[in-house]
């Protein structure tokens, strides 16, 4: 993470008031948030998360009194994977308390906030994990608040445990819209566009498929992101950072895998964010096609 530095501290570096705003100007820094500044090379090296947690930094250190984020600035705050990357930054204060107003592109909520349900993490105050997620699932729209939910395991949280908080909820805000979300969650879901690939199928009818599905091929196994083992046919979302870290042979690995496991009589799809994002319902009909011709076959 690049560093946020002062208006203060860039003086300290030797800078005059006069290069900081020719930097500011050709582009060699970058104005975070009024007060904050940082390297503009070192920020484009920075992934839309990262940079939006960057943010996050800046107003934690502008504002008089710490923010504590709630919804998906809480979330980011605790690494987990979102749909989108939140434009604006979310805080929330107890009834009575001060707002944090002034700060442009900050959402103020205000609600009961018992202690326990407020953390640190690396610095940063954020509501829990376990009222992120409740929080989340009562106020997101449903397909982000599902891909949040379905990562609860990660922190050891479960269904059950969630569902017991919520009952204690009776009368709030969205309550009913959260039952819904934790009814939707797979925990087995191991990325955002596995969980969204899900929900495709879910809303269109299809069958549900066995997700993470070993399938042992002449070297080894092989774990399908989803599958319909009576119909040996095998789902796979292809993300765009799949690969993205590995080197070319595992993607070579991947391919050979699937190559084996097609020679056992298993027939594999592929889709994409395109695929279920923009043209779900198309998805949803290639698959269903795919269904039936296996059924056809069986």
């Amino acid at each position: 993470m690049t560093d946020l530095m002062s208006l203060a501290q860039l003086h300290d570096t030797g800078l005059s008031g006069h290069e900081i705003r020719r930097r500011l100007r050709n582009g060699q820094l970058r104005r975070v948030r009024a007060g904050c500044f940082t390297p503009a090379d070192a920020y484009r090296r920075l992934s839309p998360e990262e940079q939006s947690l960057l943010r996050h930094r800046a107003l934690s250190r502008a504002a008089s009194a710490p923010p504590v984020f709630c919804l998906a600035s809480a979330a980011l705050v605790h690494g987990l994977d979102l749909r989108r990357v939140p434009v604006r930054l979310h805080t929330l204060t107890r009834p009575g308390e001060r707002t944090h107003n002034g700060y442009a592109g900050v959402v103020r909520h205000q609600e009961r906030l018992p202690g326990p349900d407020v953390v640190t993490v690396d610095g940063l105050r954020a509501t829990s994990v376990e009222r992120t997620l409740l929080d989340c699932a009562r106020l997101l729209p449903f397909t982000d608040a599902v891909v949040l939910a379905d990562q609860a395991q990660r922190f050891d949280l479960t269904r059950t445990r969630m569902e017991a908080r919520l009952a204690e909820w009776a009368g709030r805000r969205g309550v009913r819209r959260a039952r819904r979300v934790l009814d939707a969650m797979d925990t087995r879901s191991e990325s955002v566009g596995e969980t969204l690939t899900r929900l495709v199928l879910m809303e269109y009818g299809l069958p549900a498929p066995e997700l993470q599905w070993a399938i042992v091929g002449r070297t080894g196994p092989y774990r399908a992101d989803f599958a319909w083992p009576e119909r040996m046919l095998v789902l796979e979302f292809d993300g765009e950072c799949k690969y993205a870290d590995s080197p070319a042979d595992v993607t070579r690995n991947e391919r050979r895998r699937e190559v084996e496991i097609q020679e056992l009589g298993w027939t594999v799809i592929r889709v994409g964010w395109h695929d279920v994002v923009r043209t779900p319902a198309a998805t949803a009909a290639r698959i269903e096609a795919a269904l039936r011709r296996s059924a056809g076959t069986r």
